[in-house]
C-alpha cells in the first residue's frame, strides 16, 4: 500500500492546480460546443421570425389577389350629412340620383289606460298578430309583470312590452311592434278579457265571415303555358275541355286562364276543388299587374282534402289580379270543379284603447319615382347592386351619390406595402456583413496550431448578421426587388404595367440612391386614391390578372409574390422548416457531445491525479534512497 502523501509536498508543485488546469485544456471543446449551440438557438430565432414575416406578407398578398378584393367596391352616401348611408357591390353604377325622404317607416306603438298596479288577472289566452306572424299567449294568470314576462317569452319575436308605473297605485302597460311598417301594426283577439283588463284593448268582437268570391274561368280563352315543359298543350287534340262541370286538364298540359280583373287583399288565399282524382301536388299560378308592369308566378301545391290552396296575398298583396294558371303533369285528366278567391277577414277582434305612434311605412322619392318600404334598414331592392339605410325626413331633394370607396382598397395595400418592407428590412438585417470585422479562428498572438476557435470569433461574427452569407435570405430578397420593379402586361384598356403606375415606387425622383438601394417601397397616397378612384378594375389587374382568358389568375404582382414566398413557407418541405430542423439536429449533436464528453473529463481527471499521485510517491521514494545513501556513505568516511 503506498504511503500517504500531500499534493505537491514532495515535488514542490501545485499538482492540484496543474490538474485543474489541464483539465481545463480538456474542456475546450465543450465550451465551443455551447457557444455554437446558443448561435444555433439564435438562428432558429431568427429562421422563426422569418417564418412569421413571409406569412404575413403572404397573407397580405392573398387578399390583394382575392376575387373579394375591395378595389371597385362602391359607397353610398348623401350631399347632406346622416341623411342615409350604405354599401354598393361591383355592379352599381357609379353617380348621383336626386333622393328625397318623405316619411320614414314606423313600429306601432300602443298603450294602456291606468289601472291598479296591484290587478289580478285571470288564467287564459290571447292572440297577437303582426304582419303574417302571429304568437298565442297561454296566460297562467297573475299581475302586470307576470302578464309582461309571458308576452316576452311567448311573443317576443313580434311585440314588446313594458309597464310604466304613473304613481305608487297605478300603472301603464305599453306595447311596441318589433317590426316597422303600416302591414305589421299590432292586432289582437283576447277572448278570455285578459288584455281587456290590463287597460290594452276594448271589448272583443265575434269573428266575421271569410269573404268568398267565385272565379270564372272561361276555357275558350285559354292560352298555353310554358309548352317547352308541358309539350301536349298546342296539340288540338289535347287541349282544354270546357264543360258545365268545369275544365278537363288532359296529361302534360297548361294554361293561362284569364279573368276579370280583381283586387288582392292581404292573406288572400285562392283554392282549386278536383273533381275525382286528383295528384298529391299540382303546379299552380297567378298572373298579375304590379307597377304597371304583368307579373307571373307558379309553383308546387300540395292537396288538402282534394283542393289546392294557392297563397295569392304572400306574393300580390294589393295587386291585380288577371289570370290563373293551372296544369297537369300526372298520367290521367284533371278535373277542376272550381276556382274560389277567399279573402278573410282582419284577425284583430279587439281594437287597441290608446294608439301612442301609428305603423307606417318608408316613403322616398328617387328621380322623382315615389317607393313606399316596410323597412328603413337594409333596403337592397331600389337600386341595382346598392343596399342602404336611411336615417331622417329630409326637408328638401338631396343627392344621393354612389362612387369608389378608395378607402379600402387603400387600406389593403398600405397593410401590404409595410408586410413588404417588414420583411425586406429583417432579411438585409439579418444578411448584413460587418467589412471591417476580422473572422479568425485563433487570437493574433496565438501562434499554436492547436488553438480552438476563439472568443474573437463570435465576437466578430456577431458585428454581422446571424444569417450573414444564407444564399436562401439573399436570393428572397434579389427576388423580391425584382418582382417590385417588373414589368406586367396590361389586360385591359388604360391598365398599369408597373407599381410606380399606382403611386408605390423605392423613391421620387432625386431620392438618395443608398435608400433606393435598400428595395423599400414608398406610397404616394395622392396617386394611389386618384388610381384607385378612377381605375379600381386596372390596380386589381396589376396584382392579379388573366392574360388567357382562362380564368385563372397566372400574373402580376400578387401572383408573382405567392410563387416566390411558397417555397418558404411549406410545412413539411419548406426552406424554413428544413434550416431549423438542421440547426435543431446541430444543437441536439453538440448536446451528445457535450455529454460524453463531460463523461470523459470525470475520467480524465482522475486519471491525472492518480499519475500526480504516483508521481508524488516516486519523488518520495527516490528522496528516501537518496538520504539513505548520503547517510551511509557518511558514516562510512568515518562519520559519526
Amino acid at each position: 500500500m503506498p504511503a500517504y502523501t500531500m499534493p505537491g509536498l514532495m515535488t514542490g508543485q501545485n499538482t492540484n492546480d496543474i490538474v485543474k488546469k489541464l483539465v481545463d485544456l480538456e474542456r475546450r471543446p465543450i465550451k465551443r460546443w455551447e457557444t455554437e449551440n446558443e448561435y444555433a438557438k439564435m438562428q432558429i430565432q431568427i429562421w422563426g421570425e422569418v417564418k412569421n414575416l413571409t406569412t404575413n406578407l403572404q397573407t397580405k398578398t392573398r387578399a390583394l389577389v382575392s376575387f373579394t378584393a375591395p378595389f371597385a367596391t362602391k359607397s353610398v352616401s348623401s350631399s347632406v350629412e346622416g341623411v342615409i348611408t350604405g354599401e354598393a357591390s361591383r355592379a352599381a353604377k357609379s353617380g348621383n340620383k336626386s333622393l328625397e325622404i318623405i316619411q320614414m317607416a314606423s313600429k306601432h306603438q300602443l298603450s294602456g289606460v291606468e289601472i291598479d298596479t296591484d290587478i289580478r288577472l285571470p288564467e287564459g289566452s290571447f292572440t297577437v298578430y303582426s304582419g303574417k306572424s302571429k304568437e298565442t299567449v297561454t296566460f297562467p294568470g297573475g299581475g302586470l309583470s307576470d302578464l309582461s314576462s309571458a308576452i316576452k317569452n311567448m311573443a317576443g319575436t313580434i311585440v314588446e312590452a313594458s309597464i310604466i308605473k304613473i304613481d305608487k297605485d297605478s300603472s301603464i302597460i305599453t306595447l311596441t311592434s318589433v317590426k316597422t311598417g303600416k302591414k305589421n301594426e299590432l292586432q289582437f283577439s283576447d277572448p278570455n278579457g285578459i288584455l281587456k283588463l290590463a287597460g290594452l284593448v276594448g271589448e272583443n268582437k265575434a269573428t266575421e265571415e271569410d269573404t268568398e268570391q267565385n272565379l270564372s274561368l272561361d276555357g275558350t280563352k285559354a292560352k298555353a303555358w310554358d309548352p317547352t315543359k308541358f309539350k301536349k298543350s298546342e296539340v288540338e287534340t289535347d287541349k282544354l275541355i270546357q264543360t258545365e262541370e268545369g275544365i278537363v286538364l288532359k296529361p302534360d298540359t297548361a294554361y293561362s286562364i284569364p279573368i276579370a280583373v280583381t283586387e288582392i287583399k292581404e292573406r288572400a288565399y285562392f283554392e282549386v276543388v278536383v273533381e275525382g282524382e286528383a295528384p298529391a301536388v299540382m303546379e299552380l299560378g297567378m298572373s298579375f299587374e304590379k307597377e304597371g308592369s304583368a307579373r307571373n308566378k307558379f309553383l308546387p301545391i300540395n292537396k288538402t282534402d282534394s283542393k289546392y290552396s294557392f297563397q295569392a296575398g304572400d306574393f300580390a298583396s294589393d295587386k291585380n289580379l288577371t289570370a290563373i294558371i293551372v296544369s297537369n303533369a300526372a298520367t290521367t285528366p284533371i278535373q277542376i270543379k272550381s276556382v274560389t278567391l277567399i279573402t278573410p277577414q282582419a284577425p284583430g277582434t279587439a281594437e287597441p284603447v290608446k294608439v301612442l305612434q301609428e305603423a307606417k311605412d318608408l316613403k322616398i322619392k328617387i328621380d322623382g319615382v315615389e317607393i313606399t318600404r316596410e323597412t328603413n334598414d337594409g333596403i337592397a331592392d331600389v337600386l341595382e347592386g346598392i343596399s342602404f339605410n336611411v336615417h331622417k325626413v329630409t326637408e328638401e331633394p338631396v343627392t344621393l351619390k354612389i362612387h369608389v370607396d378608395h378607402a379600402k382598397g387603400s387600406a389593403l395595400i398600405k397593410e401590404w406595402v409595410d408586410a413588404y418592407n417588414e420583411l425586406m428590412k429583417f432579411s438585409k438585417e439579418v444578411t448584413s456583413v460587418e467589412k471591417n470585422g476580422k473572422i479568425s479562428d485563433k487570437k493574433e498572438s496565438d501562434d499554436s496550431k492547436a488553438a480552438d476557435i476563439s472568443r474573437d470569433f463570435w465576437d466578430n461574427k456577431s458585428k454581422s448578421g446571424l444569417l450573414a452569407g444564407e444564399n436562401s435570405i439573399l436570393r428572397l430578397i434579389a427576388s423580391l426587388k425584382t418582382t417590385a420593379n417588373s414589368y406586367y402586361p396590361a389586360t385591359k384598356e388604360n391598365g398599369f404595367r408597373v407599381l410606380t403606375d399606382i403611386g408605390i415606387s423605392t423613391g421620387a425622383v432625386g431620392s438618395n440612391w443608398e435608400k433606393i438601394q435598400d428595395g423599400l417601397l414608398q406610397i404616394d397616397q395622392e396617386k394611389l386614391i386618384a388610381v384607385l378612384s378612377e381605375n379600381p378594375d386596372g390596380v386589381r389587374d396589376l396584382f392579379a390578372s388573366d392574360p388567357n382568358n382562362d380564368a385563372k389568375m397566372e400574373e402580376g404582382v400578387g401572383i408573382r409574390l405567392l410563387e416566390i414566398l411558397k417555397p418558404y413557407n411549406q410545412y413539411a418541405s419548406g426552406i424554413v422548416t428544413s434550416k431549423v430542423k438542421l440547426l435543431e439536429e446541430s444543437v441536439a449533436g453538440n448536446n451528445k457531445k457535450i455529454k460524453e464528453h463531460e463523461s470523459h473529463l470525470i475520467s480524465f481527471e482522475a486519471k491525472l491525479k492518480q499519475r500526480f499521485l504516483y508521481m508524488e510517491q516516486g519523488v518520495g521514494k527516490n528522496k528516501s534512497v537518496g538520504n539513505y545513501l548520503q547517510n551511509n556513505m557518511f558514516r562510512g568516511n568515518g562519520g559519526e
